[in-house]
């Protein structure tokens, strides 16, 4: 009948909606944040916030073996600006040797400077640059590094890619179980393109694209579902 066709456009519209909803609400719960390796203000962060960033991560430690003195200036302009979700990334030097030295190095400097932070994430890039030919020194030295953060009571995550984790490390796994941030600059906010490496099936973000600056600070820039 027609009252019955009625009734069911009715329910097929409000069905319809309902899925537009949907869409709409999980595309506005994606986050976008940056990354920064220099010193950021107060007001660059809040003018940050009013750009939709919601996560950032500050180089804290340098592949040069010491902290990096920025970095507590930038945490603390971050909180006060109200940016949801600060973390900081240590940047190795393996040819300093000590990994676990390297780790109460930055707690320390963290702990002095009454920062708190969300993550440590362990910047591993560099193939040839930043780490020795041998994949099994450079395994347990990472090991090490995420072992002594946990051990400290940080979050420890894994900054990298498959173009830069495997020439280290091979096939190694042994950190799958932490959170994995990649690399990828195809300028796309979405895991489409992710393919498991380093026994990892599931990235926690995405770094899509190295630029450009927000609010006149360089800046890559990021992705979290």
């Amino acid at each position: 009948s027609l009252l019955s066709l009625a009734s069911d456009m009715r329910m097929k519209s409000i069905i319809a909606t309902f899925f537009v909803l949907l869409a709409c609400i999980r595309i506005t719960k994606a986050a976008f944040g940056v990354d920064i390796s220099t010193a950021a203000s107060l007001a660059e962060f809040q003018c940050m916030k009013g750009q939709s960033v919601s996560f950032v991560s500050i180089r804290c430690y340098r592949s040069v073996g010491s902290v990096d003195p920025a970095c507590a200036g930038s945490v603390k302009a971050a909180h006060g600006a109200g940016i949801p979700d600060v973390s900081v990334y240590l940047f190795p030097c393996f040819k300093c040797g000590n990994p676990e030295s390297q780790v109460v190095t930055l707690a320390n400097y963290l702990k002095s400077n009454g920062l708190n932070v969300s993550m440590i994430w362990l910047d591993i890039e560099g193939p040839g640059t930043y780490w020795g030919s041998n994949q099994a020194a450079n395994q347990n030295f990472i090991g090490a590094l995420a072992a002594e953060g946990a051990k400290l009571g940080y979050k420890i995550g894994v900054y990298t890619s498959a173009s830069q984790w495997s020439p280290i490390v091979g096939s190694w796994s042994g950190l799958s179980s932490l959170p994995v941030w990649y690399a990828h600059y195809d300028n796309t906010q979405n895991f489409n393109d992710f393919k498991p490496f380093g026994g990892w099936s599931h990235p926690y973000a995405k770094q899509f694209a190295d630029g450009p600056a927000v609010c006149g600070v360089g800046a890559d820039h990021n992705y979290r579902p």
